[in-house]
């Protein structure tokens, strides 16, 4: 799909973490530049893992052409002029981009704690900008927005995104137009990289086998002394594209695929507990309306998937089934049925019940490394309003209080207007 952990965002699993043992209070600091550290002692690993989250939208990237956030944040991380300085303290550096930020992540052994924040810091804000790594570099952001299409569900979902967000798309690690990224200059990367890469708008949240009180110290004293700046501009959110019926695009596999969906809320919305509930009862696992009304009643479905991402910038949710060619017509009959329905109608006790425990237990499976409690905690930091990081802990509480009645309201939110894309594959006859 179009997505890995931890790039999507915040998926429809948001709920409480359930450890299987109390574990320290995060810790939290605010640094005088305005950026904030929060760190999460694990005492169960070896390991560390430093996020850090810097607050480059996907609107700020209209005014330089989409795909250059994905292109300077590849270049910052190749690490080029601290090579030996990675190899020597072991840390791997992965990056991912999302609507509302880019996170830079490294992961090292504990004992590395000191250099990986020393590491962080040369990184993000002072990095080497070199003509021949922008070349090569440019070279794999291109592949990566060419082969978005490759993949039927992928092709659909573009499709989808960008009559959602048009010119945003999905705002992720494939968007970009291939020309314009192969136009960019490395003069524009430098100023982009100024103009974006600063210590107030960045959350830095770490989570390993370290003491948490010497771990503030290491990051804070680290990050201290760089110089804030003035935050720059996002341009206006785009208009969706006016859609009444499905847009029907054709496709080379043999796989027919229907995506449907439309615009979602941000984190701290007051409905977003109740769309989380109802977006499970629909779509996640073999429990789910979908599944059960697709694959155990009618046979119909490859795949069925749902995606609830939460987002100051683009947020959005969609219901994605592939298929049969043949069949897409009756899949999608039965989606947009199941979909009426969950809209319209409180949910049965039990359901409720099931969709809230799936939620949880979700959630606390993908909280058990590191690099998961890490980017957590910074991106509820960043994305959870007055709350903070807090607001993950608090989440549970709304989650467990939603009531039946609030999900079909909920759920009306993004469906009405719906965006819908049928990928009509060829048929097996037509293979060839």
């Amino acid at each position: 799909m179009r997505r890995t952990i931890p790039a999507l965002m915040v998926a429809i699993v948001l709920a409480a973490h359930v450890p299987a043992s109390p574990a320290p209070a995060p810790r939290k600091c605010l640094l005088p530049n305005g950026m904030r550290v929060v760190v999460q002692d694990n005492e169960r690993t070896a390991t560390v893992v430093m996020c850090a989250l810097v607050r480059v939208t996907a609107l700020h990237e209209l005014h330089a052409g989409l795909g250059m956030r994905r292109l300077v944040l590849s270049l910052v991380a190749r690490g080029d002029g601290c090579r030996d300085e990675l190899v020597e303290a072991a840390v791997r550096a992965e990056i991912s981009v999302a609507p509302d930020y880019v996170e830079l992540i490294l992961a090292a052994p504990a004992e590395s704690v000191g250099a990986c924040a020393r590491l962080m810091r040369r990184m993000l804000f002072s990095p080497r900008f070199t003509q021949e790594a922008l070349e090569a570099e440019r070279a794999r952001v291109i592949r990566s927005i060419a082969g978005r299409d490759e993949v039927p569900a992928g092709h659909a979902l573009h499709r989808f995104y960008e009559r959602l967000y048009p010119g945003l798309g999905a705002a992720d690690r494939s968007a970009g137009d291939p020309a314009k990224v192969a136009a960019i200059t490395l003069d524009q990367v430098v100023r982009f990289h100024a103009q974006h890469y600063l210590p107030n708008a960045t959350v830095v949240a770490l989570s390993g086998g370290v003491d948490g009180t010497e771990a503030m110290e290491f990051v804070s004293e680290t990050m201290s002394g760089l110089l804030p700046g003035a935050m720059p501009d996002e341009a206006p959110e785009p208009l969706a594209v006016e859609q009444p019926d499905a847009d029907r695009i054709a496709g080379n596999g043999a796989t027919g695929v229907y995506v449907t969906g439309g615009r979602a809320v941000e984190l701290e919305s007051p409905l977003y507990p109740a769309m989380a509930v109802g977006f499970t009862a629909l779509s996640s696992g073999m429990d789910s309306r979908l599944y059960r009304a697709l694959r155990l009643e009618r046979s119909l479905a490859y795949t069925i998937a749902g995606e609830l991402t939460p987002s100051a910038t683009a947020p959005s949710a969609f219901v994605l089934v592939t298929c049969d060619p043949r069949r897409l017509d009756e899949v999608a009959a039965v989606v947009d049925g199941e979909i009426a329905r969950i809209a319209a109608e409180p949910l049965p006790a039990q359901e409720l019940q099931r969709a809230k425990r799936y939620l949880i237990g979700r959630h606390a499976l993908r909280r058990q490394r590191n690099q998961e409690i890490a980017h957590y905690l910074a991106l509820f930091e960043l994305l959870g309003g007055p709350q903070g990081y807090r607001r993950d802990a608090r989440l549970a509480g709304e989650i467990a209080a939603v009531d039946a009645g609030a999900v079909p309201e909920a759920m009306r939110r993004v469906f009405e207007p719906t965006w819908a894309v049928r990928l009509e594959g060829r048929r097996p006859d037509e293979a060839g």
